[in-house]
């Protein structure tokens, strides 16, 4: 019996001495907390940014950001021109219409032969499902139906590489087939109304084609390896390097919030757009946002580069040194993590 008391007096003891440990832990833990250095809130002078942004929920991250209040929050203004496709917002770049632009790889790629100023800040997201859409009733039912037709297809864009890759890996070669170059919102009608007998597009234009054509639709996969990238010019970096700091730090905040929030934020960018639900249902999952610098761009723009060198489509000879155009300092500021390019 005095055994058993002693017993439970040490078991008493020792939860004690547990409680005390955790509040112990629990006070540490709460001084250290509330002792930490706060982020200061931005309370400079306000700068103004005019992004030329593509309207297509590939861009959509930087809607996205100026619709949660994040560039307002660090210190910006910023203008968004939506236009229909990387390639127009490229070329209001260099029209001198923005400041910065959201453009596909192949795009940049494709005007660095001429553009040496252009530099490259980073990824806003790094996947895009492109797809060859053919009619059946022109006699499209296998790949090889494709030698002699017309496929339209945004020539200087991120498609075309692809589609040349297609093509090639196909046994097809460019000379086999008649290319139409055509904007994206242009090729419902091109294909609708048998002016081409295929395109080779990327969503929300694919969806609705392929929704539209219904049972004479066929289709194959064109390959998703893609970076959207943004671009701006090297004088305006070099006279506003705080300011793209505070607009990359506000990417990625609205990077965080889609990764933590992801029915809200699909949600938000479905208004945004004017999206239909069922389109959003098939589009949303396959979506990757990324603010990124690696690697692997390098060689996928050396690639691009070569390909257009083969092709004839630059008089260049010589593929760029693409490391030249990479500008890391912003995104090595705040987040030097997604920064992995070997220098």
């Amino acid at each position: 019996m005095a055994r058993e008391k002693q017993e439970k007096r040490r078991s008493r003891s020792w939860i004690g001495i547990l409680v005390v440990i955790i509040a112990l832990g629990l006070a540490v833990g709460g001084y250290l907390w509330l002792s930490q250095e706060k982020p200061e809130k931005y309370t400079g002078p306000v700068e103004k940014i005019t992004v030329a942004a593509a309207e297509n929920l590939i861009g959509a991250l930087v809607y996205f950001a100026e619709d949660q209040g994040y560039f307002k929050e660090n210190g910006l203004e910023v203008t968004l021109k939506g236009y229909g496709s990387g390639k127009a917002c490229a070329d209001a770049l260099i029209a001198g219409e923005a400041d910065i632009s959201t453009s596909a790889d192949n795009v940049f790629v494709s005007y660095s032969f001429e553009h040496a100023d252009f530099r490259v800040l980073g990824t806003i997201a790094t996947k895009q499902v492109k797809e060859l859409v053919a009619r059946k009733d022109k006699g499209i039912t296998t790949i090889n139906d494709l030698i002699g037709k017309k496929i339209g297809v945004t020539k200087k864009s991120g498609a075309e590489f692809q589609l040349g890759v297609f093509l090639t890996f196909n046994g097809i070669s460019q000379e086999d087939v008649e290319l139409v170059d055509l904007k994206p919102p242009e090729m419902m009608g091109a294909i609708s109304n048998g002016d081409v007998d295929a395109v080779f597009v990327w969503d929300p234009y694919l969806y609705n084609i392929k929704k539209e054509l219904g049972e004479n639709a066929i289709s194959w996969h064109g390959g998703d390896d893609f970076y959207f990238v943004l671009l701006t010019k090297e004088d305006w970096l070099d006279k506003n390097p705080a300011a793209v700091k505070r607009f990359m730090k506000s990417l990625l905040e609205a990077e965080e919030y889609i990764k933590d929030n992801s029915e809200e934020s699909k949600e938000s960018i479905k208004d945004r757009f004017e999206y239909e639900s069922d389109y959003m249902d098939y589009s949303w999952p396959k979506q990757e946002y990324a603010i990124i610098l690696e690697q692997a761009m390098l060689i996928l723009f050396e690639d691009q580069a070569r390909w257009r060198i083969e092709n004839r489509l630059t008089d260049k000879t010589t593929v760029p040194n693409y490391l030249d155009f990479i500008y890391i300092d912003a995104l090595l500021a705040v987040k030097p993590e997604a920064v992995t390019i070997i220098r």
